[in-house]
């Protein structure tokens, strides 16, 4: 990587600061040391400098993705991809093709409002094409497993655990949900070595590089042997985050806040679930779904569990992610923040909650209120939000009532955004693409407030903004260059864009024609 101090020149500098533009920007020790319009003056350079031409096109503050997983990523890339699947042959063709070549399948993508047959296979179906070898399928969404005959003997999972579905008969029907997923989840996790996580974590670190990510909130799984297990992925960041070329923020994945604050954390929770999710039917909705009359979902932590966590974060300063989707999860969140907010300055803390996808105009302004930051994924509208798609599957007349960005924003309520990967792709542009072009117009958000989940609210959401988010003097020079103005892309075409430059801390550390040559 080039640690000459750059100048970047002829671009269209978008400094996320209060509407502040620009036209060349210099770097010096890895901060923006100044930055200007029209040409940049010889006096301001000093010594050797590298000059980038930005050819008229955007310059952004480096990305920042505040619902991530960094060695989860990486490990994926070595397991099986079934999102191409639309059916249940097509996904036994590739199990097939897969169990010629592995000991042990761990699939992952596997989308049930993608399959013609509109529900996730059980053991009797995935033994129709692997029954010689263990099949362990994670669902999109992540909070469903799906395991072959084999495989329930392979991972040998306690069968008192909630969440292990039987038919009439009390035969296992190989689907796991709740407790039971999180533990299979789990041992899948604590097979992995320290080269495994280490090997994960720098491919993972690169892939968001490649798509102008330079700053992540990393919300790692924990290993099921909670105090045993040595190399859970949040432990291996928390000893190891500073080798690999990204900001991480770690979000700690417990309920015990001496923890966290034993390993000198500031965040806790993140993939903390309050709920299960909308594809399983498990978000806790105050209606019924639309397709299956009298389930409206459940909240995992009772209110009083909830309240008593919550008011021990806010004792410990401790800034807490709150996974919710459903408006009664939400609610049952709002409830223990106001119940903290008697005692506790609330607002300062900037607690979150992660997706809020069905959060009520009524819960929006208490949100706004208590300080609340939404961390969201716009991504998730482009999987499921058009016309038929799964959140009109389950939703019915309440269609068109997820991730209202506009609503949101109008009021006062401060979006950052993330991939959650791999429910989505990790490039931001998809993201934002989606905010801009969600499927119900009128719940869209403009391109300016877009940028400012991926950026200056992003910081703002790590408390990170006295350093990321924006470019201006003293800032870290964290710094994306696009293949384009942005500004004059047809909002219909914002997928289209593409990262040429990421630079860290006044590094190229991603260069895409170079990476094409």
């Amino acid at each position: 990587m080039d640690q000459r101090d750059l100048l970047i020149k002829n671009g269209k500098i978008l400094c996320m600061d209060g509407g502040r533009c620009a036209d060349w920007l210099l770097t010096h020790d890895g901060k923006i040391s100044r930055l200007g319009v029209g040409d940049c003056r010889p006096e301001y350079i000093s010594g050797t400098v590298q000059t980038i031409d930005a050819k008229g096109h955007t310059v952004l503050p480096g990305f920042i993705d505040n619902h991530f997983e960094v060695v989860r990523l990486g490990l994926e890339c070595g397991c099986v991809d079934l999102s191409p699947a639309r059916n249940y042959e097509q996904m036994g063709q590739i199990l097939r093709r897969e169990a010629a070549k592995r000991s042990v399948i761990t699939a992952y993508h596997l989308d049930s409002s993608c399959l013609e047959e509109k529900a996730l296979p059980d053991r009797r179906v995935l033994d129709r094409y692997c029954a010689d070898k263990p099949v362990l399928i994670f669902s999109l969404d992540r909070h469903t497993i799906m395991l072959n005959t084999v495989g329930i003997l392979y991972y040998k999972i306690p069968f008192t655990l909630p969440g292990i579905q039987t038919d009439a008969n009390g035969i296992l029907t190989g689907i796991f949900t709740n407790q039971a997923e999180n533990r299979l989840e789990s041992n899948v996790m604590d097979t992995h070595s320290y080269d495994d996580f280490d090997k994960a974590a720098a491919l993972g670190s690169k892939m968001a590089l490649s798509y102008g990510v330079t700053t992540v909130a990393a919300m790692e799984c924990r290993g099921a042997q909670a105090e045993q297990a040595p190399l859970r992925a949040s432990d291996f960041l928390v000893r190891y985050k500073d080798r690999y070329p990204l900001t991480i923020e770690i979000f700690y994945q417990t309920t015990e806040c001496k923890r966290a604050l034993e390993q000198g954390l500031k965040h806790i929770g993140g993939a903390l679930y309050i709920d299960g999710t909308m594809g399983g039917r498990s978000a806790a909705l105050s209606f019924d779904y639309a397709d299956a009359p009298h389930k409206r979902g459940w909240v995992y932590l009772t209110r009083d569990a909830l309240t008593q966590f919550t008011m021990e974060c806010c004792q410990h300063d401790l800034q807490i992610g709150f996974d919710a989707i459903g408006d009664m999860a939400i609610e049952a969140v709002l409830q223990a923040l106001e119940a903290a907010a008697e005692k506790y300055d609330v607002p300062a803390m900037r607690h979150r909650i992660e997706h809020a996808e069905l959060i009520t105009p009524s819960q929006m302004e208490r949100a706004a209120r208590l300080g609340v930051i939404l961390c969201m994924q716009p991504g998730y509208e482009g999987l499921w939000g058009y016309p038929g798609g799964m959140y009109q599957q389950r939703l019915g007349a309440h269609y068109g009532t997820t991730n209202r960005f506009r609503r949101i924003i109008d009021s006062g309520i401060t979006v950052c955004a993330g991939a959650d990967p791999p429910v989505t792709h990790i490039n931001p542009l998809l993201g934002i693409h989606y905010a801009v072009n969600h499927p119900v117009p009128a719940n869209s958000a403009t391109l300016q407030e877009a940028l400012e989940m991926y950026t200056v609210n992003g910081a703002y959401a790590l408390f990170l903004e006295k350093q990321k988010g924006s470019l201006r003097e003293g800032m870290d020079a964290d710094i994306v260059i696009l293949d384009r103005d942005i500004t004059q892309t047809d909002p219909q075409q914002l997928k289209e864009v593409k990262v040429d430059m990421t630079i860290k801390g006044g590094r190229v550390v991603f260069n895409r024609m170079a990476s094409l040559c």
